[in-house]
């Protein structure tokens, strides 16, 4: 953690970035930018990062929130893939066990069902195989009662059993945040709200770096442009790829595709498992998920053609959502008034031509070597981010040459901060147990810390502590604390309130009213530690409300069921 107050950090950064020249450039913060610049650091280079907005604030925070092997790719054939995923799953689980939990996994199986019990069982014993059975656990088959008893709330007509599988539960955006924090503790400088404005290059067209601006200043206002240098500049821009080198690779890289999700009270759809649900006429693969005191239901996967600045949820997609979750809980009955948040985003994934479907688009991902002085990645899902960062860097440092000296990778054998001592984040029961009676906690707020922060949480109270703010809950039904609301501005890079509440902590998705009843407070805090006057701290929270608003569009709509959807019988 900086020494600095979060304004003069942010300010030695950008200083340290005008006119820097550095032997890697990254342009975007999401979670592979984030993994490209932390192993790149952890490899001895000098590493900047720069991203127009939050780190996460794309894709890197509208995933599903699960770190998975990818068991229908098997259904593709891509088990190359699917290794690579169980891998990595493998690895995340290793070094940060706070940010990815073992969550069992229902996927039942009718008699309308496309795939029958004997397929389904010998697809999770090619699963388990491909993981080398390095799961947390062996799949179960299991019987139609046990299925019921499992899942009591889940639709039984025609059910005929079903299989028990894990993979992981993550914080997307907390993924990316660490890794980022990890990059800078390792000499990166990580900078957010930085735009890039143009690639500069020299007179052979090479790429030598970028013409940035700070995008909201001192004062909230833009600054003027400047220049970073770079040996090296690699772009992880996700689904604005095509948008900066379009015209430099003369082809479009992407097909994106856009996943919305929708958050309900558990009390409404109580389940103990991800329970993995397909659509009933399209057929495609969705999940229910537990999340606390709420469950997910996602994702959707439609092709689109809208910018990525802005996506939300449309009507559509909601009701595909509820008419989906209404076919397989049919006590659930939900309607849009149900729905307390969504969110969207465009998987960044490979054009293919070949795919008619959406769903179909492979998960793979390429790397483009531009110019002499410029990569990109393109494609890849959440999962397997640190092995792709990995072979940029392998790239970067190939491009260079000799003139750069550079250690092995390290990123598969270092914990992520929340990790820093694996034995004792080994049992987080255990850990939540010891924060809650060393620091007088109740039982689901030691939880709660322990999950997101893992050994930070300790730092978390005592940074609030020295900002006057404590242990107590910030709603009533969920386990946020004010301590966290200093914590991620001092420590953690936030410098917008929607930082703080949407991807910091996620009151924006959990909290009925969505952290609109917290905003004035946060921003109080937020203010004080950066600077803030009241007109601008009452310009964040307008602002924050007005991301909200946008987050519930779907409600006014009129009601139209998607082309080809109905409930199933």
């Amino acid at each position: 953690m900086s020494e600095l107050g979060p304004a003069q950090g942010r300010r030695e950064r950008l200083e340290r970035l005008r006119g820097g020249r550095f032997d890697l450039l990254v342009l975007g913060g999401g979670v592979t930018g984030a993994g490209i610049a932390r192993d790149a650091a952890l490899r001895g280079l000098s590493v900047a990062l720069v991203d127009k907005q939050d780190l996460a604030s794309g894709t890197s925070s509208a995933s599903s929130k699960l770190i998975h092997g990818g068991l229908r790719y098997l259904e593709q054939y891509e088990l190359g893939l699917v290794m690579e995923g169980t891998r990595e799953r493998a690895t995340l689980m290793k070094l940060a066990p706070h940010l990815a939990r073992p969550l069992p996994f229902v996927f039942p199986v009718y008699r309308s069902s496309r795939v029958g019990m004997l397929k389904i069982a010998a697809g999770m014993w090619a699963y388990d195989l491909l993981a080398l059975f390095r799961n947390y656990k062996r799949h179960q088959m299991l019987s139609r009662s046990r299925t019921e008893r499992a899942e009591p709330g889940l639709l039984s007509e025609g059910l005929k059993g079903s299989a028990l599988y894990y993979d992981c539960m993550t914080d997307d955006a907390r993924l990316a945040l660490e890794t980022a924090l990890d990059a800078e503790r390792h000499g990166a400088i990580v900078t957010t709200y930085v735009e890039a404005v143009d690639l500069l290059r020299d007179q052979t067209g090479k790429t030598t770096g970028l013409m940035v601006r700070d995008v909201i200043g001192e004062r909230g206002e833009p600054g003027e442009p400047f220049e970073v240098g770079a040996r090296m500049t690699a772009v992880a821009a996700g689904p604005w790829t095509d948008d900066l080198l379009g015209e430099r690779v003369g082809r479009k890289l992407l097909r994106p595709t856009k996943g919305s999700h929708i958050v309900v009270d558990r009390e409404r759809l109580p389940i103990d498992h991800a329970i993995v649900l397909t659509g009933p006429t399209d057929g495609r693969v969705m999940f229910a998920i537990p999340w606390g005191r709420r469950t997910i239901v996602g994702t959707t996967d439609t092709d689109e053609v809208e910018s990525p600045d802005g996506i939300e949820a449309s009507a559509a997609d909601v009701d595909y959502l509820l008419e989906t979750a209404n076919a397989f809980f049919p006590k659930f009955r939900g309607q849009r008034s149900d729905v307390i948040s969504t969110w969207s985003g465009l998987r960044p994934l490979m054009a293919d031509s070949e795919s008619e479907s959406a769903s179909d688009v492979s998960r793979e991902h390429e790397i483009l070597d531009i110019d002499p002085g410029l990569l990109a990645i393109a494609g890849g899902k959440l999962t397997t981010y640190r092995l792709m960062a990995e072979q940029v860097v392998d790239k970067a440092l190939a491009k260079l040459g000799g003139g750069v000296k550079s250690e092995p990778c390290r990123t598969e054998e270092l914990p992520l901060p929340g990790a820093h001592d694996l034995h004792a984040l080994a049992d987080l029961g255990k850990a939540a147990e010891k924060l809650a009676r060393e620091r007088g906690l109740e039982a689901d707020l030691a939880r709660h810390l322990i999950r997101t922060y893992g050994l930070r949480a300790g730092e978390v109270l005592d940074v609030g502590s020295a900002h006057g703010l404590g242990a107590e809950r910030l709603v009533p039904d969920l386990p946020y604390v004010a301590a966290e609301l200093a914590y991620a501005v001092v420590a953690e890079m936030a410098l917008r309130l929607d930082d703080v509440l949407r991807r910091r902590m996620l009151l924006f998705l959990q909290d009925r009213e969505q952290g609109l009843g917290v905003a004035e407070r946060a921003a109080e805090v937020a203010g004080s530690l950066l600077g803030w006057g009241p007109e601008r701290q009452r310009a964040e929270v307008e602002r924050y409300a007005r991301r909200v608003e946008a987050s519930r569009r779907f409600r006014a709509a009129p009601s139209a069921t998607p082309q080809g959807m109905t409930t199933r019988a």
